[in-house]
């Protein structure tokens, strides 16, 4: 760079230099009795600063208010669900065994939110093992169910009404193709940081094209422990448990409704 510009720079810089210095004095200066006015781009600039750290500070406590501290007392935990269970519920025990959590596993199979509310058996599992947190999978099995808003909205709002104030978590359906509207439905009526949507994820089928893989579902598993961590309504302690599966404390298994 030619000296010529290095003079021009240097001029422009102590220009600037000299309105930031006279920007502090807030109601102007005299100098040889002519009143300058300065300018205030410094005090503005504060004030920009003060309201964007306000407004993270706004948002961040948003978040807060809708989701719980994280908590690391032992948790009795009641995993219900369909054949999904059989993939998701081995990886979810290693987790509880890490972290000192009891899993009872209950599998139903080809149930769906019809079959778990048109029945009693919810609540009998609460009253028999006393949950303070639930897992719920469940959906694959309505994937095609015609007008399912309506359909199955009732049987979802009573097994809601069953968990009343127990934290939980809903694992929607992994889906191999496109759905009716059940993820819609779970989406609009479960509780913020409630709902875990598998349907985007990517799975290593089995050979019946719908049920991942017992890799993927450990995969699909680990990735709705990290959701809850990250995004959960009730974060809970579940630390890594490195590779693995486990058994759960109880295992329950229903045959599929007649």
């Amino acid at each position: 760079m030619n000296k010529h510009y290095w003079g021009l720079w240097t001029l422009l810089l102590a220009a600037l230099s000299f309105f930031v210095v006279l920007s502090f004095w807030q109601d102007g200066i005299k100098v040889g009795g002519i009143d300058i006015k300065t300018g205030t781009f410094v005090r503005d600039l504060k004030n920009t600063l003060a309201i964007k750290i306000d407004s993270a500070t706004t948002d961040s406590a948003k978040v807060k208010a809708w989701r719980a501290p994280m908590d690391t007392t032992a948790k009795n935990i009641l995993f219900i669900g369909d054949s999904m269970l059989e993939g998701l519920a081995p990886r979810l025990a290693k987790y509880c065994d890490k972290n000192g959590h009891k899993l009872v596993e209950v599998i139903w199979y080809s149930s769906s939110t019809l079959c778990w509310g048109e029945t009693a058996r919810l609540t009998e599992l609460i009253n028999k093992y006393h949950p303070n947190y639930i897992f719920v999978c469940l959906g694959a099995n309505e994937l095609y169910v015609p007008d399912i808003k309506n359909a199955r909205r009732p049987y979802l709002k009573k097994m809601l009404a069953e968990m009343g104030d127990i934290p939980y978590v809903w694992i929607g359906p992994p889906n191999w193709d496109k759905d009716t509207g059940i993820n819609d439905l779970l989406a609009r009526e479960l509780g913020k940081g409630c709902f875990y949507l598998s349907a985007n994820d990517k799975f290593e089928r089995s050979r019946d094209g719908a049920h991942p893989t017992r890799e993927s579902a450990h995969k699909w598993m680990d990735r709705v422990i990290k959701w809850i961590d990250a995004n959960g309504a009730h974060p809970f302690r579940l630390d890594d448990p490195g590779e693995g599966i486990a058994r759960a404390s109880r295992i329950v298994v229903y045959q599929p409704p007649v």
